[in-house]
């Protein structure tokens, strides 16, 4: 009678990060190792897109897929993370489209899922962390307009931060740091000021895994 035959090594946990930009799956690379410190990210450098895709939507998931699979052939996969720009201001818009998002990767993947449709842009996130932004650079001080306010309603926080007149100005690249910053020494993710439904909807499904 043969015996059992050995279990293979066991493969190190893998969350894979995909988006539009590049910048943006930094932030949220951060964002992830505040929850989860002990995992190893993966970004995908193609650029995803599925906001508009409404009937192109099943295939651009199949194609996120197979660059899911790709990125974590090495590990077993532990969760994938979504970005999307919403690039408009309506809350009822914003809850089709997470949705519609939602349900689709569901039907995809089996593991964890945490979608992050920033509204309007990741840039309203990371204002709720002035201080971060001050970190960055000593000049960089966000209007008081924009503090302890609902900044999903702000309209093209790019445009916004870029009218402060700040030297250097903002530029996306900017974002990684920020978002860094925004980190405190523990390594935990340091409190709001301000509110983002967005971001907070993504935050809740991170403490959910």
């Amino acid at each position: 009678m043969k015996g059992k035959g050995k279990a293979g090594p066991r493969k190190n946990p893998v969350i894979v990060v995909a988006g539009e930009s590049n910048f943006d799956r930094e932030v949220l690379s951060h964002l992830l190792r505040a929850f989860r410190p002990n995992t190893k990210i993966v970004n995908i450098k193609e650029k995803t897109y599925l906001r508009e895709a409404d009937k192109q939507l099943t295939p651009r998931i199949d194609r996120l897929r197979t660059l899911v699979q790709g990125a974590s052939v090495r590990g077993e996969l532990a969760g994938v993370v979504v970005h999307v720009d919403l690039d408009l201001v309506n809350d009822q818009k914003y809850r089709e489209v997470r949705s519609r998002i939602k349900n689709e990767l569901r039907n995809t993947f089996r593991c964890p899922l945490a979608v992050a449709l920033s509204a309007f842009e990741m840039e309203a996130w990371l204002m709720q962390f002035p201080s971060a932004f001050t970190e960055v650079n000593s000049t960089w001080v966000l209007k008081a307009q924009y503090k302890r306010c609902d900044l999903t309603k702000v309209h093209d926080p790019k445009k916004v931060l870029r009218e402060h007149s700040w030297t250097p100005a903002y530029d996306v690249s900017d974002a990684p740091r920020i978002m860094a910053k925004a980190l405190g020494t523990d390594g935990k993710v340091i409190s709001p000021v301000g509110k983002n439904q967005s971001y907070e909807d993504f935050i809740t499904e991170l403490a959910a895994w």
